[in-house]
């Protein structure tokens, strides 16, 4: 697990996503709102994980 600097919340789920996924009232603006901050931080530590990765193998 990694952490990132950028932070999402969902909840109450009902009142934020729909029956289909889709964003509905406050809550599912806010989480419009935060997504794409939080989708571009997970990605730069995704990218980061491959390069290591491709480095040097896990200790694991």
């Amino acid at each position: 697990m990694v952490v990132v600097s950028s932070t999402i919340s969902a909840g109450p789920i009902a009142q934020t996503l729909s029956a289909d996924g889709k964003p509905i009232g406050e809550g599912g603006k806010s989480l419009e709102r935060a997504f794409p901050r939080f989708a571009d931080d997970f990605s730069w530590w995704i990218e980061a994980a491959k390069a290591q990765r491709a480095r040097k193998a896990p200790p694991y």
